[in-house]
């Protein structure tokens, strides 16, 4: 039977027969790139934006341990918004410092964790430099089918089910604010006068590269898209990555605003098949949905025909300062033949990820009804030691290595 309040005794909990989650953190200021060449100062969850992403099940606890290196310059709390507890708990940490709480993860869903402002004036500043991240909570009873509409004619209702199980990806959206120095502005805070906005903490992150200009247009230099900042591979984690999907699969959009503005979310030339938030469906089959600040939502869709499909915010000023999102279903590009008969793809494959993985930072972890991807690339706001723990763990592709030998194999 449920308690009439909320435990967060680590001691109590560990032991009450739940499934424990760890989940550590390390705050910590670290130089980061963007998009024009310059850089900025970050403030950062484990040297990376967003930070790392929690996934536990409904009725886990999560073990959360915060720790501030001595030679961070102030100090860092963490605010769980999956938790159930006094903020108190939230407090700043010194540098040299580390704190630990627990908690039940009672509500199902996506929710954000950044750092807090207790006892900490300028919070604005550290989740706005990049102290922010998401945890999603898996429904105890797992996901539900996903029920699309159909038509067989004029007036003739058709009905598809898919599996609960998906391909899933992660996008959270941010501003950033920022003097010509790269440091935090807050007087354009205060006005609204973002410098950037940014998914997954990079303006453009997710739209084409030279790689794919080669693929599909046979010249590295003529780009396909109208903005592709990120395009060569010198900028290794950094250079911008498509997502790739199957048409006809079950995709699952974990989906976060962790920013100041509204994000009117949207997929061009597709239909958001349901929407989800707190474990309840809010819509089907709409074209755009509305978040407020500090709000997520789990969207459900199927890509019915090969393409590319822009994910936006529906802000046009979003959109021309970072917020697209390049989704790519299916071989609309006729690829297929061709990496066949160059041997660097066995037999056709339906997703492009076959052959150059999706984005890890936009993968998040697995959980009960995911489809694990073929591949997944580096790709994100890491810093250069995090990137190369991840290429020496041989879990992901370095494409910045892998594409000189595809794109010799091509042009031979």
């Amino acid at each position: 039977m449920p308690q009439a309040f909320a435990e967060t005794d680590c001691g109590v909990l560990e032991s009450s027969g739940r499934t424990v989650v760890e989940f550590n953190l390390t705050g910590e200021s670290v130089e980061l790139p963007i998009m024009g060449g310059k850089t900025y100062n970050a403030m950062t969850f484990n040297q990376m934006v967003p930070g790392p992403t929690l996934r536990v099940t409904q009725g886990d606890v999560v073990k959360m341990t915060l720790t501030i290196p001595d030679y961070e310059v102030t100090g860092h709390g963490n605010d769980m918004h999956a938790s159930q507890m006094s903020s108190g708990n939230f407090e700043s940490v010194n540098p040299g410092e580390t704190s630990q709480y627990c908690y039940i993860a009672e509500a199902a869903g996506i929710f954000k964790y950044h750092c807090s402002g207790v006892k900490l004036i300028g919070m604005d500043q550290h989740v706005l430099s990049g102290m922010y991240g998401i945890a999603i909570v898996d429904p105890a009873n797992g996901y539900k089918k996903l029920m699309v509409e159909k038509t067989s004619g004029s007036g003739e209702l058709d009905r598809m089910f898919y599996d609960a199980d998906a391909l899933e990806f992660q996008l959270q959206y941010n501003q950033l604010y920022l003097t010509p120095e790269g440091n935090y502005d807050a007087g354009a805070m205060f006005e609204h006068h973002n410098t950037a906005t940014v998914v997954n903490g990079m303006q453009f992150g997710y739209v084409p590269n030279m790689a794919h200009n080669l693929l599909v247009n046979g010249d590295v230099n003529k780009n396909i898209f109208v903005a592709q900042p990120w395009n060569g591979l010198e900028n290794k984690q950094y250079q911008s990555q498509l997502l790739f999907v199957e048409n006809d699969q079950h995709v699952r959009l974990f989906i976060e605003n962790q920013g100041n503005e509204p994000v009117f979310f949207h997929i061009v030339g597709e239909i958001l098949d349901r929407v989800v938030q707190g474990n309840r469906v809010q819509s089907g089959a709409t074209e755009t949905w509305l978040l407020g600040g500090s709000q997520g939502m789990i969207v459900d869709l199927v890509f019915d025909e090969p393409g590319a499909y822009a994910a936006v915010n529906h802000d046009y000023a979003a959109i021309y300062t970072g917020a697209a999102t390049v989704f790519v279903a299916g071989d609309p590009f006729g690829l297929n033949p061709v990496l066949v008969e160059k041997g660097v793809i066995p037999e056709p494959v339906a997703s492009y990820a076959y052959a150059l993985g999706n984005p890890s930072d936009a993968v998040p972890p697995m959980g009960m009804n995911s489809i694990a991807h073929p591949a997944q690339n580096i790709h994100g706001l890491y810093t250069d030691d995090v990137a190369s723990e991840m290429q020496a763990s041989g879990d992901y592709l370095a494409l910045w290595e892998v594409i000189p030998v595809v794109a010799e194999i091509l042009t031979s």
